[in-house]
């Protein structure tokens, strides 16, 4: 299996949107993520002219998730790896380019019910700095990863 991480020339790629629709449904099946898909074109497309860059991880060449960050604020927005993928090392992949787009630090959200999504980014750096209710009445982890200071020089 190779693992490779480009930047999208296209907001949302449609394979991208078949994925983010089916892992949200898996995650959430009382929530209908095919009505939701032109919301996430939309998003993505605000991001993606505000700067937002769109990292798309493939696997043998294939689309197989993504991570949105925004290089001047840090800022993940999205990050999904599809369900035949999880636990590849993919997510890790996206990961360590995000960090690499935004070396200062990164912050995002996450639904504090998802263990699996809070237990990665904290193998990956990030602490929990807070919580906060969304628009439905979620609670919502915040999390940000800050970039380890440099070892003391020896004299």
């Amino acid at each position: 299996m190779t693992i490779a991480v480009v930047a999208s020339v296209d907001p949302l790629p449609p394979e991208l949107a078949d994925l983010w629709v089916a892992a949200w449904a898996r995650a959430y099946p009382g929530i209908d993520f095919e009505a939701r898909r032109g919301w996430l074109a939309e998003r993505m497309a605000a991001m993606a002219r505000d700067g937002t860059a769109i990292l798309v991880g493939l696997v043998d060449g294939v689309p197989a998730g993504f991570v949105t960050v925004h290089p001047g604020t840090g800022w993940i927005d999205q990050m999904l790896v599809g369900l035949a993928h999880q636990g590849s090392g993919l997510a890790a992949a996206l990961m360590d380019r995000a960090k690499a787009v935004a070396p200062a630090g990164l912050t995002l959200d996450v639904n504090a019910d998802n263990a699996r999504a809070i237990a990665f980014y904290r193998r990956q750096g990030f602490a929990t700095t807070g919580t906060r209710l969304n628009e439905q009445g979620w609670t919502i982890a915040l999390m940000a990863w800050v970039p380890p200071a440099p070892a003391p020089r020896r004299s």
